[in-house]
C-alpha cells in the first residue's frame, strides 16, 4: 500500500528531495566555500555611512532564491532568476531598510526592547488558542527555519521602525469630501451607451495643404517646431546577436549537460484510457439523472461491455461526456493525478486491456478501460538533443555575456576609454543616432539609460552597464546637439501633417454635427447608416475611467457620459479617433445615502493609498539626501561571478 502511494506520488517526492538539496546548498555551501573568505564583511553598497555587507546581501539573496524555488517547485534555473531581477530586488530592499534606519535616527524615532517583545507576543503567527506560544516554542520554530533569535528580532525591529516612520510621514495625509465622493462615484456610477464614432481618418486623403499654407503655419508659430536638445552616444552592446557567434557548443557539452540534468527530461508514467460516463444530477435543475436511474443505466452499459460489446461504439452511442463520446470515449494519455481521485485510483488498479466496474465520482458513474500504460522514463538524449543544445547555448551566452560585462566594467573603472575597453574584450563600439530626452533609441531600449545620458558631460563614460531586454549596454556621451529653431525644410512634413490632422478633424466634426441632427429625427441607427457609419453599444455597464467601447477613455468623455440625461443625444465629443455622438441607454447614478454609509470606508481606503504614496515619495527624497555608493566588484563577488 505504502509503496503504491509512493509510486503514484513520485513527482512530489522528487520535488521535495530537490528542495532539501537546494536548501542545503543555499544555507551551507556559500559559507563553506574557501573563495568567500575575506569578502563577507566587504560592503556591496554604502548608504550614507551605513554599509550593506556581502554576507548580509548573500543571506537575503539566497533566502529569496529559496522562496522562489519553493514557489516554482524547483523549476527555476539561473537564466530565469536573472530575468526576474531578484538580485536588484534584494539590493533595493536592503537600501530601503538602511534609508529607513537613517531617517529614523535623524528624526529620533526608536523602537524599545519592550515594543519588540510586545510585537512578538501579540503576533497572530505566534498565537495558539488566543495565547502566546512561549519563548521555548518560538526558539524551536526559529531553529527549524534556520533563523537566529537576534536576526529575527533585528528584522522585527526594522519592520517596527518602518511602520513608525511611515505613520509619521502619513500622519498629515488628509482625504477631502470631494476626493471621497469622486472615488465613490468611480466605484459605483455606471452607464450603458449607444454611440457612433466619426473617424477623422476617412477625410485625410481629401486634404492637401499647399506650400503657402505650410509656410504660413510655420511662420505663425516656429517655436512649436523647435528641435529639442539631442545627444549621441558611443556604445558597446552585449546581446544575443553579438554573443551568439562567439559561443561554441560541442557534443561533449551537450552530453555533460544531459547527464547533469537527466531529471529535467523525465516523463511521468502515463495511462491511455477510454470511459463511458452516465451523469448524476447534483440537484433537480442540473443536467443528469437521479442516483438510482444513473446507476441502472450504467449497470446496463457495463453488462453490454462485459458481454463483449465494442467499448468505443458503446461509448460513442451512450456516454454523456460530450468531450470524449464522439471519439469513442477516448481520453488520450495522462499522468496520475490529472483525473479526480476515484477515477485515478480505479485506473491504477487496471492492467492494459482491462475494464473497471462502476466508478462513482462527483460527475456520475464511469466505466473505464485502460488501453495502455507508458512507464515512467527519462527521455534519451537523441530525443532531446535540440532542447539540450538550446539550453547549453543560452547558458554559455549568459556566462560569456557576464564575463565580458565584468571585464568592460573593470577596464572602465580603471580609467580606460570605451574603445580601449571594448578592444580588450573583442567587442565593437557603435554610435547611436541622435535622440532627444524621453526618446528611446531602438538599439538601446532603456529609459534608465536615456535618463543617465542626459545627466552626463560630453566625453563622460558610464562605468556600469545598463540592463536591456536583450542583454546589456555600456555607453559614453559622444556629442550634444543644442536645442534650436529649425528651417522649414527640416520640419515641412510635420507642419503638413498638423494641417492635415486639423482639416480632417474639422470635416469629421461637421459630419458628426450632421449625424446628431439627423439622429434626433430618425434615430441614431438610421442616421449612422445614412452617413456610412456604424451604431455601436457598450457591451456591459461601465464606470468612470474605464474604456467606453470604441470611444476609448478620457476626462472630457467621462464628463459627458456621466452627466448626460438618460435618452439624450450628446453634442460631438472629442475621442481618440475623431468625434463621438453618444446616448445613455441605462445608468446607475450617484447614491447619496449609500455614499453616506460607505464614506468612512472609502476615506480609510483612500487615506491608506495616499499614505503609501507619500511614504514612497519620502523615500525618494531620502535617496537624494544620502550618498549611495555601490561597489561593483563586491557585488559581483557576492553573486559568485568573480
Amino acid at each position: 500500500m505504502a509503496l503504491g502511494y509512493m509510486r503514484r506520488h513520485k513527482k512530489w517526492l522528487y520535488v521535495f528531495l530537490w528542495l532539501v538539496i537546494a536548501a542545503f546548498i543555499v544555507l551551507y555551501v556559500p559559507a563553506l566555500d574557501p573563495s568567500n573568505e575575506g569578502t563577507e564583511g566587504e560592503a556591496v553598497v554604502t548608504v550614507g555611512d551605513e554599509p550593506i555587507s556581502v554576507a548580509e546581501f548573500r543571506r537575503e539573496y539566497y533566502r529569496q532564491i529559496q522562496f522562489y524555488s519553493r514557489l516554482y517547485q524547483g523549476q527555476l534555473d539561473e537564466a530565469q532568476l536573472k530575468r526576474m531581477g531578484i538580485e536588484d530586488q534584494v539590493l533595493q530592499s536592503l537600501v530601503t531598510d538602511r534609508l529607513v534606519g537613517l531617517e529614523a535616527d535623524r528624526l529620533g524615532i526608536t523602537v524599545s526592547d519592550e515594543a519588540v517583545a510586545r510585537a512578538i507576543a501579540t503576533a497572530p503567527d505566534y498565537q495558539e488558542n488566543g495565547r502566546f506560544i512561549g519563548t521555548g516554542e518560538l526558539r524551536r520554530r526559529l531553529e527549524l527555519a534556520g533563523t537566529t533569535e537576534q536576526s529575527f528580532e533585528d528584522s522585527l525591529r526594522n519592520q517596527l521602525l518602518r511602520e513608525s516612520l511611515q505613520g509619521l510621514v502619513g500622519d498629515g495625509v488628509v482625504v477631502t469630501d470631494a476626493e471621497a465622493e469622486r472615488e465613490f462615484r468611480r466605484r459605483t456610477e455606471q452607464v450603458e451607451l449607444e454611440y457612433v464614432v466619426v473617424d477623422s481618418e476617412r477625410f485625410r486623403d481629401e486634404v492637401e495643404p499647399d506650400d503657402h499654407a505650410i509656410a504660413a503655419r510655420f511662420e505663425e508659430n516656429p517655436e512649436r517646431y523647435r528641435i529639442p536638445e539631442k545627444r549621441t552616444v558611443s556604445y558597446v552592446l552585449l546581446d544575443g546577436e553579438v554573443i551568439r557567434p562567439l559561443v561554441t557548443v560541442t557534443d561533449r557539452d551537450i552530453g555533460l549537460y544531459y547527464q547533469d540534468h537527466r531529471e529535467d527530461f523525465r516523463e511521468e508514467e502515463e495511462s491511455c484510457a477510454r470511459h463511458i460516463l452516465v451523469k448524476v444530477a447534483a440537484d433537480e435543475n442540473a443536467e443528469g439523472h437521479t442516483e438510482e436511474e444513473a446507476r441502472r443505466i450504467a449497470e446496463t452499459l457495463l453488462e453490454r461491455v462485459e458481454a463483449g460489446g465494442d467499448f468505443a461504439a458503446i461509448a460513442k452511442a451512450s456516454s454523456e461526456d460530450q468531450g470524449s463520446a464522439a471519439n469513442g470515449g477516448d481520453l488520450g494519455c495522462f499522468p496520475f493525478g490529472r483525473m479526480v481521485r476515484e477515477f485515478d485510483d480505479a485506473l491504477y488498479d487496471l492492467e492494459p486491456g482491462q475494464t473497471s466496474g462502476l466508478v462513482r465520482t462527483n460527475f456520475g458513474y464511469h466505466i473505464i478501460r485502460l488501453e495502455s500504460r507508458r512507464e515512467e522514463r527519462v527521455l534519451p538524449l537523441a530525443e532531446v538533443e535540440d532542447q539540450v543544445r538550446a539550453r547549453v547555448t543560452e547558458q554559455k551566452m549568459s556566462d560569456l555575456g557576464d564575463e565580458k560585462a565584468q571585464a568592460l566594467a573593470s577596464a572602465l573603472s580603471k580609467g580606460k576609454t570605451l574603445p580601449e575597453a571594448a578592444e580588450a574584450v573583442g567587442l565593437e563600439v557603435k554610435t547611436s543616432a541622435p535622440f532627444a530626452r524621453g526618446e528611446t533609441p531602438p538599439e538601446l531600449p532603456s529609459a534608465a539609460l536615456v535618463k543617465r545620458v542626459f545627466e552626463m558631460e560630453p566625453g563622460e563614460v558610464e562605468k556600469e552597464g545598463f540592463s536591456l531586454p536583450q542583454g546589456a549596454a555600456f555607453v559614453a556621451l559622444a556629442e550634444v546637439e543644442p536645442s534650436r529653431l529649425p528651417e522649414l525644410a527640416e520640419v515641412r512634413d510635420q507642419v503638413r501633417a498638423d494641417l492635415v490632422d486639423e482639416a480632417a478633424l474639422e470635416k469629421a466634426h461637421a459630419l458628426a454635427v450632421d449625424v446628431k441632427a439627423r439622429a434626433e429625427k430618425i434615430g441614431l441607427e438610421r442616421a449612422a447608416t445614412a452617413a456610412d457609419l456604424v451604431r455601436k453599444e457598450t457591451l456591459s455597464p461601465t464606470g468612470p475611467g474605464q474604456p467606453l467601447g470604441d470611444l476609448g477613455t478620457g476626462i472630457a468623455l467621462d464628463e459627458v457620459a456621466f452627466s448626460l440625461p438618460e435618452g439624450t443625444l450628446s453634442d460631438p465629443v472629442r475621442v481618440a479617433d475623431g468625434w463621438g455622438i453618444l446616448r445613455v441607454r441605462e445608468r446607475q447614478d450617484f447614491d447619496a445615502e449609500a455614499f453616506a454609509e460607505e464614506k468612512p470606508r472609502v476615506v480609510a481606503s483612500l487615506r491608506q493609498q495616499k499614505q503609501g504614496e507619500a511614504f514612497q515619495a519620502y523615500l525618494g527624497a531620502a535617496r537624494e539626501r544620502y550618498e549611495i555608493r555601490q561597489n561593483p566588484e563586491a557585488y559581483r563577488r557576492a553573486l559568485g561571478r568573480e
